[in-house]
Order: structure tokens, then C-alpha cells, then sequence
């Protein structure tokens, strides 16, 4: 008789899952945030930057990334879709955590946060959890591609798609991020495509 392998990422433990996933992960990031190897370094507006306006009420879409991300592992109907977007989310973070090390990049914020209260109470906890200094590649938009990919091949509903792209849209309205950094975040999204055959070989 075959013994069964014994698998700690299972259906039943989503929510256990989404701690043993975010843990680590945000361990990495805050790391990689506030202990610097490197000073971080400004980069030029583009034209798209400077195009692009500061939407204060989008802050509550940028900050449901972690909602969304709760949300998406919840719904995971079975231990292989868990296993797939654990390999996959670890591999973006992996990579992201090269380029903050080497490459740290840093957003001003501080340019667009002190108008007025609302915007500043959101400042001072952002500045606390997430100081922007690594905005290249953005999670938030690179997560938020892989989410909405896997989300569209479930063919249930438009709900999570939508909600992904709103806040890659959040991450340059609420002005966390380049524009740079998006197009950055869709090269690590692509190139997590092409690891996926791997990853999809090892859990089935």
C-alpha cells in the first residue's frame, strides 16, 4: 500500500496558508526596505508620471492588495492551485529582492502627502509599514497580473480581474510607484510565465 505523502499547503489550511505565504514574504520586503546595502536613488518623472494624477481615494484600493491577495487564497478550490501560486509568488519575490537589494529605487512621496489630513494620516502609516524605497519592480502590480491571470482561467467571474487592475492602477494614482515600475513589474510577470510549466510539473 502506498502511503500518502504528507502535505502541509492543503484546502482546508487556506488561512493558515496565507500567513505561512505572507510572513516570510513581508519579512523580505521590510528587510530589503529599511536595512539599505545601497542608498536608494530617485528617478526621473516621464511624461506619463507627470500625466498621471494624485487620486487621494484610491488609497483604499491600494491598500486592499492584501484583501485581495486573503481573498484569492480563500477561494483556492484545491491544495494545486494553493501549491501553484505559492511557488509562483515566491519566485516574484525572489527575483523583486535582487533588485531591491542592488537596485534600490525611491518614490517621493512626501511630494503629495501633506495636503491635507486625510492624506497625511495615510502618509505617516505607509511611511511606518511600507516607506517606498523598493519601488522597482512594484508587487503590487506584479502580484496583482499574476492573481488576475490565474483568476481568468478559473472562468467564474469578472470580480477579481477587475479588482487587480484597479489597484495596479492605485499603485500610479495614489503615487507609490513610477510608471517604470509597472513595466517592470510585467516583465517579472511574464517572466514568471515561463517558470509556470516547472512549477505546474512539480505539483501535479
Amino acid at each position: 500500500m502506498n502511503k500518502k505523502k504528507h502535505d502541509f499547503i492543503k484546502k482546508k489550511n487556506n488561512i493558515f496558508y496565507y500567513f505561512l505565504l505572507w510572513t516570510p514574504y513581508i519579512l523580505i520586503y521590510q528587510l530589503t526596505n529599511r536595512f539599505n546595502l545601497f542608498e536608494p536613488k530617485y528617478l526621473e518623472f516621464t511624461k506619463i508620471d507627470k500625466a498621471i494624477p494624485f487620486v487621494p481615494e484610491m488609497i483604499f484600493i491600494y491598500i486592499s492588495y492584501l484583501v485581495y491577495v486573503f481573498f484569492f487564497i480563500y477561494t483556492c478550490k484545491n491544495s494545486r492551485e494553493l501549491k501553484i501560486i505559492f511557488y509562483l509568488s515566491y519566485f516574484q519575490v525572489i527575483v523583486s529582492a535582487f533588485f531591491f537589494v542592488f537596485f534600490p529605487v525611491k518614490f517621493p512621496v512626501e511630494q503629495f502627502y501633506s495636503e491635507n489630513t486625510y492624506t497625511s494620516l495615510f502618509y505617516m502609516f505607509w511611511q511606518w509599514f511600507d516607506e517606498p524605497n523598493n519601488c522597482i519592480p512594484s508587487l503590487h502590480a506584479a502580484n496583482s497580473m499574476l492573481v488576475i491571470y490565474l483568476s481568468l482561467k478559473r472562468k467564474k467571474n469578472l470580480i477579481m480581474p477587475l479588482w487587480g487592475v484597479l489597484i495596479i492602477i492605485s499603485t500610479l494614482t495614489c503615487k507609490q510607484h513610477y510608471f517604470a515600475d509597472i513595466i517592470a513589474a510585467a516583465i517579472l510577470f511574464c517572466t514568471t510565465l515561463m517558470i509556470k510549466p516547472y512549477v505546474l510539473k512539480k505539483v501535479s
